[in-house]
């Protein structure tokens, strides 16, 4: 209960918290198909039948939201669950064994050669449109940036006193890393994950926007403010509401990091006091 008395968790907690709940009860909430064209009512301004108004096809802007946020959480999560495992072993490997991090590492330094959010639209563009091919294009150009992050982590734990302790009396490697290293590096993982789910929400809305993301007629962010911005003069709120919750998801997720920053990190703990 601790992170809840930190203001930035708190707030990163409430604003993730209710797209989340939107996102999760979108099938009983949305109030119309997300995917139904209705032509009689296009570019419908916001009333009291359809909140957020409709976009060039008649379709109710609200209602592809709530399922378009349900995608960008979805894929969010994926990438930042797959980068924190691929990242966490090849970091924990380069940071032990440091014959297999003289080219691991190098790998890792070409991949971050490229930024993140180009690399991913290469690949995505390369694999073909599709929910997966984003999280595999996000993960493999996120992963880096993770292993970096745990490397350095390892580092510092296999330094410490009670680490070469256990090491001069014989411990076995996997049991060593197992159950004193890994456990000190979970906490800036943990917290490198958090921001890698914000970033990973905006590529996806990127990759959307650009044409590389899941198809149509699935809705996503980044689609429906593509679906926008021809429109923007007379019905700026296709594309303006879209951006409102991705700006609602990125911030509350980099609070929450923040949150779990100050909360798991001795020196934070020491000045918070």
């Amino acid at each position: 209960m601790r992170l809840f008395a930190r203001r930035n968790f708190l707030i990163g907690a409430i604003l993730v918290g209710l797209v989340l709940a939107a996102a999760l009860l979108a099938g009983w909430i949305a109030p119309f198909d997300p995917v139904k064209n209705n032509f009689r009512n296009r570019l419908g301004a916001p009333d009291d039948i359809y909140l957020l108004g409709t976009d060039r096809f008649g379709r109710d802007v609200l209602s592809r939201i709530l399922h378009g946020a349900q995608v960008s959480l979805r894929i969010g999560l994926a990438v930042a669950v797959l980068s924190g495992v691929m990242g966490g072993i090849i970091g924990l490997v380069c940071g032990w064994w440091r014959g297999i991090d003289a080219w691991l590492m190098r790998v890792m330094d070409g991949l971050m050669a490229f930024p993140g959010l180009l690399l991913a639209i290469a690949l995505a563009a390369t694999l073909g449109p599709s929910e997966s091919t984003v999280m595999i294009a996000l993960t493999v150009a996120y992963t880096p940036r993770t292993a970096r992050v745990m490397r350095g982590a390892v580092l510092v734990a296999r330094a410490q006193d009670y680490v070469e302790a256990a090491r001069s009396v014989g411990v076995r490697t996997a049991r060593l890393l197992w159950r004193h290293v890994v456990p000190a590096c979970t906490a800036p993982l943990v917290v490198q994950q958090t921001y890698v789910f914000a970033i990973a929400i905006l590529a996806e809305a990127v990759l959307s926007f650009v044409g590389v993301g899941p198809p149509p007629p699935q809705p996503t962010l980044g689609a429906i403010i593509a679906d926008g911005r021809d429109n923007m003069v007379e019905a700026p709120w296709i594309a303006l509401s879209p951006g409102v919750v991705i700006a609602m998801l990125v911030l509350g997720l980099n609070l929450l990091g923040d949150g779990l920053r100050d909360a798991l990190d001795p020196r934070m703990r020491r000045i918070m006091r």
